[in-house]
């Protein structure tokens, strides 16, 4: 079970931003419209929600992973050419129209940073530096950075005046539990959506990973949360879905 205050305070008007399953998350529809900026921490082969954002509002985007380099489109490419040995023929094809959109859209219509976000400690960029680079505020965070987002939680807290809203993926969630309660309290946005990631649960049945929608000074349409809500989608369509539960509630 997870704390009382994992749960949103009422129902929003929320939209899914990002592509079916895994890689779209709910936002407040109202913190789209405040937005004039967005950093995206996360990208990977699946950049939908960036497509999507920008054609809601035409906005400046920044995007960072440290891990779309190097290796990592030679092994996209020969596991998908590999692919057509069990009958899966249009797999390059597929893959290589990944790469070029790839190519198109960070050059055309976003900047993708190859770094890190994590602690300067370890070498990594912080919050801080990436809202320096960027010139719009309000801002909106996408975070799905593996882990790493509970090296920045403290940097969003005291950059909250900046942000029009965030929704971010927490990992390993059964072990950081009192830091995302203490996130949750400490942070000037309000929790506007909670999706908990069917890919894996812990012993108690809880998620590993849940996704999170912050928002600011959100209306709400109803007294009461709708969880699941009509929106949401099993991250993993094969695997059976995993219910929230909440003490005291």
């Amino acid at each position: 079970m997870f704390p009382s205050n994992f749960k949103p305070q009422g129902e929003f008007n929320l939209l899914r931003i990002g592509g079916d399953n895994d890689g779209g998350y709910l936002v407040e529809s109202a913190s789209i419209e405040k937005t004039k900026a967005l950093i995206s921490m996360g990208i990977g082969k699946n950049w939908q929600f960036e497509e999507d954002f920008i054609s809601n509002k035409a906005i400046e985007i920044h995007a960072y992973d440290h891990t779309v380099r190097g290796s990592f489109w030679p092994k996209f490419f020969i596991k998908r050419f590999l692919s057509v040995l069990i009958g899966r023929f249009s797999a390059p094809y597929n893959a290589v129209t990944t790469y070029k959109n790839f190519l198109s859209f960070f050059k055309d219509r976003a900047v993708l940073f190859f770094e890190k976000i994590g602690s300067e400690e370890d070498g990594a960029s912080n919050l801080n530096k990436t809202i320096k680079r960027i010139k719009g505020e309000p801002i909106f965070l996408k975070i799905d950075i593996e882990g790493y987002e509970y090296e920045i939680l403290d940097e969003i807290i005291v950059n909250s005046a900046l942000l029009s809203g965030v929704v971010i993926e927490f990992h390993k969630v059964s072990e950081h539990i009192d830091e995302i309660k203490s996130f949750i309290d400490a942070f000037e946005l309000e929790l506007v959506h909670i999706h908990p990631n069917n890919n894996r649960i812990d012993e108690q049945g809880n998620p590993r990973a849940i996704e999170m929608s912050f928002a600011r000074e959100p209306k709400k349409i109803s007294q009461t949360a709708n969880l699941p809500h009509p929106l949401d989608q099993l991250n993993v369509p094969r695997k059976e879905t995993v219910n929230l539960r909440f003490i005291n509630s």
